[in-house]
């Protein structure tokens, strides 16, 4: 056995209480492990290895509070590489607003800036979504990105305003050819035992 591999028949096994889809679980795990963040924004962005230089959570919580509260407004909210602001939400059940909700969260991060700064200088943000559901008006895809377009001819208006989601119960339907690191973080977050 080499010096970087686990061996795996030492690790727990059985049945996982309180898995990555709960709030606090996900929460706790990126806020106290910088490689597994790191590791799943690689995945999230499709960004190349060793381009990640900072990542600074910007609403840690408090480790050790009651693991079943549902306290937290958003998941996490990321300064990556000093000029890019990332909304991460874990939401595994529909309550029939994720669109709005999604936007709202999109809609403050974006608007940072300070009073007398320049429009220019608004950083690059985006909001993606980690959920267990369907949106109902929507075709269900595995990894969907949404951005302001001219709804004629589809020209971008912008990079900076993005939202993306993470549909977890389209695990399923990824196809061979497109597993991917993100399709193993989805079976993670996904995980039982």
């Amino acid at each position: 056995m080499t010096k970087n591999k686990i061996d795996l028949t030492s690790l727990p096994t059985g049945k996982i209480l309180y898995n990555l889809t709960n709030d606090y679980m996900f929460r706790a795990v990126f806020q106290e492990n910088t490689k597994a963040l790191t590791g799943l924004l690689y995945a999230l962005l499709d960004l190349p290895e060793d381009s990640i230089s900072s990542v600074k959570i910007e609403n840690p919580i408090e480790l050790g509070k009651i693991i079943d509260d549902k306290t937290c407004i958003l998941d996490l909210k990321i300064l990556l590489n000093d000029n890019q602001i990332l909304n991460i939400e874990m939401q595994v059940i529909d309550y029939g607003n994720w669109p709005e909700r999604s936007l709202t969260y999109l809609c403050r991060a974006f608007d940072h800036l300070k009073s007398g700064e320049d429009y220019i200088m608004v950083h690059p943000t985006m909001h993606i979504g980690i959920i267990d559901f369907n949106i109902k008006h929507l075709t269900p895809e595995f990894y969907s990105e949404f951005m302001m377009l001219n709804t004629k001819n589809h020209e971008v208006y912008s990079d900076k305003f993005v939202l993306r989601v993470l549909n977890l119960s389209q695990i399923e339907n990824v196809t061979e050819e497109c597993k991917n690191d993100l399709y193993y973080w989805a079976k993670l977050f996904k995980a039982i035992t």
